[in-house]
């Protein structure tokens, strides 16, 4: 019992940090990777407890691909291997990281996904969590800090940032929400009022402004 606590929850997965980090001696590789084994554990573990319209329980685990937040996750990956596409990374990310935490404290926007079973610790659930859409961010900060590239924030990482916005809600939320009648977020669920959810969406395109603008600062 003990053991399967242990794994369900990934609590293996910090070791699994400190060993390749050991071994690498990147941070930001090596805390990307953690970062996105918790939700690929989380569903590989818990798939079935989900339900949603039009798609079998075993296609369950393609949640995990789905949300915004995951859509950093291969923003992360990208640019680990292509340096280049940086701005467009750090201006997500800050989108990421600024909509939830505003959602969550003047939207009371609540996260869809979470589980209520015995076995799952909500203490570490909410702790990858918050690292989730926090951490990143912080790292794509001190990549600007360590000075090792030249990276450029112009009207093209501004236009690009957009397009990977608008790209993943056109499709990929869209087409998710209509198949499974899922709608990933509380605050675009029907009931909201339109008003609360153009406020929100408002927001979110202004702060993708402001971020690259926070970007051409800090590398100049």
């Amino acid at each position: 019992m003990l053991l399967q606590i242990f794994i369900k929850n990934g609590l293996y997965i910090p070791f699994i940090f400190m060993f390749h980090y050991l071994c690498y001696k990147n941070l930001f590789l090596s805390t990307i990777i953690c970062l996105k084994l918790y939700p690929a554990n989380y569903f590989f573990w818990f798939n079935q407890n989900y339900k949603y319209n039009n798609i079998p329980t075993y296609l369950n685990w393609v949640k995990q691909f789905i949300r915004f937040t995951d859509s950093g996750h291969i923003i992360n990956f990208i640019y680990y291997f292509y340096p280049n596409i940086f701005p467009v990374g750090f201006n997500i990310h800050f989108i990421i990281t600024s909509g939830y935490w505003i959602g969550r404290l003047f939207f009371n926007m609540k996260d869809c996904d979470s589980l209520h079973e015995p076995i799952i610790i909500k203490k570490v659930e909410y702790f990858f969590c918050y690292c989730n859409h926090s951490l990143p961010f912080l790292l794509f900060l001190y990549e600007i800090y360590k000075g090792e590239h030249n990276f450029v924030f112009d009207m093209k990482s501004l236009y690009y940032s957009y397009l990977w916005g608008y790209g993943w809600f056109i499709f990929v939320y869209m087409p998710w929400s209509i198949i499974t009648n899922d709608y990933v977020y509380d605050i675009l669920h029907p009931n909201v009022s339109l008003k609360t959810k153009c406020i929100f969406i408002s927001l979110l395109t202004i702060f993708i402004g402001i971020s690259n603008s926070i970007g051409y600062y800090l590398t100049n």
